[in-house]
């Protein structure tokens, strides 16, 4: 029995290395995109080509010796791989104690072959250039196949790994879990690794100044109101120190310090460490652009190499003009009887220089009697008033109480409201009790004839004439009667 075990197991090692040395070689570049735990950017890197057996480097003697045969190199190879940093993002150059991101794309026929489960699959860095200690993370398997037969592809994720120097290649040791599967042990040149001693004088890096961080407040920014503008300054990674670092910044027109120096002082920084620096703003009251940008440059010196070092960033604040939005007088007519329709009005003005959108008004209340509650205004340009109004028909005496609310956008995009209270008071239209009382709404008879004062006019102006008449007889008869004595006397002379 054991016998046809053997005999059994030898014919199966000798068809699968058979077919493992037709297996296809990696590309010299291989473009990969998607399917990275914690990488998802598409790129192309240069890998070495795998051949059907390459060789491996000598494992430390703590770690197990590879298994060659059947399922040696020929079995799983690298086809792409990338390395980023710890946020991500691909790096070009990894430096002496840089941590890094090793991410591999690879072909395992070998799992595929026996059904090995993703988390069957343990690989781990064999390396002293190398450290990284635990299991690399491995993606979902993806089914494929080739002229070799199927297989798996997958990626390996090694995060946090740094670069010790003395090499550039990185071995890896590729176990099966709860599997009889030999360990399989292949490696990966990467070229983004430089081999260069950084205590060596003339390989000292200085670091770059960027600005990591920036803020002005939660609060919309005003026009004419005063913000604070924070920063933190970052020196990126090197190995000397800068020092006199100056951060400064540059306005735009219509924006100015409230106080202060447009620069500040920080001194000296060392790699990956950062500054904070504060600076106090306000935009003039007429700053009519929406957003001001502001230029923050930064300089500094290495501290070895006298280098000059210099950053740039431009930030972006938003500013809107204050909202001036507001509620004139109310009108509402005194006198209110049940059951007759009235009317209150609203007035407002946007005294701003931006104008308010969307403008809706609505009216809530006790004994209003309005059919109509809700309106949609439009727009109200800047400097102009408009009026709302609401037609009112109260069912019933007593107190009338309501609320105008006015809805509308401000320049900036937020939503606001004000309100407008008002109240009366309701009376019963009035009765008469006398039902033969004439209608208030009749007309009075006109009189006809001279009206009285008519008769007294005439009546005066008679009695002047008689006494004019009266006046002038009398007048006549005395020139009479003095005509005749002077003629008497003139012939007594005769």
């Amino acid at each position: 029995m054991k016998i046809a075990h053997r005999f059994c197991a030898a014919a199966l090692a000798l068809c699968l290395a058979a077919g493992a040395a037709a297996l296809p070689a990696a590309a010299d570049e291989i473009s990969i995109s998607g399917g990275v735990p914690g990488y998802n950017q598409e790129v192309t890197t240069p890998v070495s080509t795998a051949t059907p057996a390459p060789s491996a480097t000598p494992a430390p003697s703590t770690s197990p010796e590879p298994t060659t045969d059947p399922y040696s190199n020929t079995g799983v190879y690298v086809v792409a791989a990338t390395v980023t940093d710890t946020a991500g993002n691909e790096v070009s150059t990894v430096d002496w104690y840089d941590t890094v991101n090793v991410v591999l794309r690879v072909v395992d026929h070998s799992s595929a072959k026996f059904s090995v489960e993703a988390d069957q699959i343990s690989a781990r860095v064999n390396s002293s250039v190398f450290t990284y200690t635990g299991n690399g993370e491995i993606s979902q398997l993806v089914e494929g196949e080739d002229e070799e037969g199927p297989y798996y592809s997958y990626v390996l994720l090694f995060r946090d790994v740094i670069y010790n120097g003395g090499g550039n290649t990185f071995p890896i040791n590729l176990s099966y879990l709860d599997s009889s599967l030999p360990m399989q042990q292949f490696s990966v040149t990467l070229g983004q690794c430089v081999d260069e001693d950084p205590e060596d004088p003339s390989k000292v890096r200085t670091p770059n100044l960027v600005i990591r961080s920036s803020s002005y407040g939660n609060a919309a920014i005003v026009a004419g109101s005063p913000f604070s503008l924070s920063l933190t300054a970052y020196a990126t990674d090197g190995s000397e120190n800068l020092s006199d670092v100056i951060i400064s910044v540059t306005l735009p027109d219509g924006v100015s310090l409230t106080g202060g120096s447009l620069s500040s002082y920080v001194g000296e920084m060392t790699p990956k460490s950062t500054r904070d620096v504060t600076f106090s703003i306000m935009p003039s009251a007429s700053y009519q652009t929406n957003v001001a940008d502001i230029t923050v440059n930064m300089t500094g010196t290495g501290v070895l190499t006298g280098k000059a070092v210099t950053g740039t960033t431009t930030i972006s604040v938003p500013i809107s003009q204050p909202d001036r939005f507001e509620l004139g007088q109310l009108e509402l007519t005194d006198t209110i009887y049940v059951g007759d329709s009235t009317s209150v009005t609203l007035n407002f003005v946007n005294k701003g220089k931006n104008p308010v959108s969307n403008l809706e008004a609505s009216i809530s209340g006790e004994n209003l009697g309005a059919d109509i509650t809700q309106q949609y205004i439009g727009n109200v340009n800047a400097g102009t008033e408009n009026s709302v109004d609401f037609d009112l028909m109260p069912t019933q005496a007593g107190p009338l109480s309501g609320t105008i609310t006015l809805t509308y956008e401000s320049a900036d995009g937020s939503i606001k409201t004000v309100t407008k209270d008002f109240s009366a008071t309701v009376m019963e239209m009035p009765t008469y009790d006398d039902p033969g009382m004439m209608d208030p709404g009749m007309e009075a008879p006109q009189q006809t004839g001279i009206p009285v004062w008519g008769w007294v006019l005439i009546v005066a102006a008679v009695l002047v004439v008689v006494a004019i008449v009266v006046v002038l007889v009398v007048r006549k008869r005395r020139k009479a009667a003095a005509i005749a004595q002077l003629e008497e006397a003139d012939d007594e002379d005769l």
